[in-house]
Order: structure tokens, then sequence, then C-alpha cells
């Protein structure tokens, strides 16, 4: 195939913005396969969050694996570190982030599933063949955060990654 030029307009994005939908998911029987009807039980907390307050990433380090006689030292892949960090507005409404993710006492953590689609409007219900992410987790204590620049009442939640964060799947 024969290279051609880019040109001057680059590739379209969709906006995170209205194409984001997290649910909470407490039970799932396969990570892999998760069906419709289980992440129809959960709930959606999207609007819970703060704009940076669902803070999923990921860093894959490298390790130098210098050889005698190389002029150039090589490397080979480390492992990949996925975190997970939440800020989300206190609320007493029962579907709130606030409400669905604090630990039911005397316990205080709470285990379950984030399940993320992306590239897809909010107000799309699930579907089958629609791809989502599904992260399996611990959360912590529920901390108060900090007053927002609206006034609002911030909550500060770690989550643990419970098992290896795979790419998206098809919902069935």
């Amino acid at each position: 195939m024969a290279d051609v030029a880019e040109g001057l307009i680059p590739p379209s994005a969709l906006d995170q913005k209205g194409n984001t939908t997290i649910w909470w998911v407490p039970t799932i029987a396969d990570p892999t396969a998760p069906k419709v009807t289980e992440v129809g039980a959960g709930t959606r907390v999207t609007y819970s969050f703060t704009p940076a307050g669902f803070n999923f990433g990921g860093a894959q380090g490298t390790t130098k694996d210098e050889r005698l006689g190389l002029i150039q030292a090589l490397e080979s892949l480390d492992t990949n570190e996925v975190t997970l960090d939440l800020e989300y507005v206190e609320s007493t409404d029962a579907k709130s982030a606030n409400v669905v993710l604090a630990p039911t006492p005397p316990a205080t953590t709470i285990a379950g599933n984030f399940v993320i689609r992306t590239s897809t409007p909010n107000a799309t219900l699930a579907a089958a063949a629609q791809k989502v992410r599904v992260v399996q987790v611990v959360l912590g204590a529920q901390n108060l955060g900090t007053v927002n620049n609206a006034g609002k009442f911030l909550i500060k939640q770690k989550a643990a990654i419970a098992a290896v964060v795979g790419p998206p799947v098809a919902l069935v």
C-alpha cells in the first residue's frame, strides 16, 4: 500500500460529554461477557461524579535490558498499573453515588463493578453488542472532600482494583 499524506483535517473525535455512561453493578457473573440484564439491574451513577471525579487511568512502565556489547539498552514492558479515584457530590438521593457506593455498616468497604460505556449517548439504554469496560473494585471509606466552585459538598472515595482490567467487551 502506498504512503498517503494525512492532510490538514484531523480525524473526528467524539466528545465525552453526553457520551459516557457509568453504572454501579454489585454482581456480574462473567466480567468478560456481562449481561444486559445485569447492567440494567445496576444503578447509573454517571452524573454524580465531578468532571475529574472518575479518574480512571493507567500506566505501564519499562525495565532496562542492557547487554554486553550493545550500543543501546533494550527495554521490556513492566506490569500495567490501573488506578481509579472517585470524587462525587454529596447527596441523599437513593440513586446517587453517595448512597449507592456507601459501605453498609459495620462493613468499611463495598465490592462491585463499574461498567463504563463510552462513545454512545448517555440517554441510550444498555443493549446487546454495545462495548463496555468492566472494572471490578473494592471501595473504601467515603471521605468528605472540599466544597467545589458551585458550593456543593464533595465526597472522595478510593477504589482498589480487584481484578485485571481487560479491553472493552460486548454486552450479551
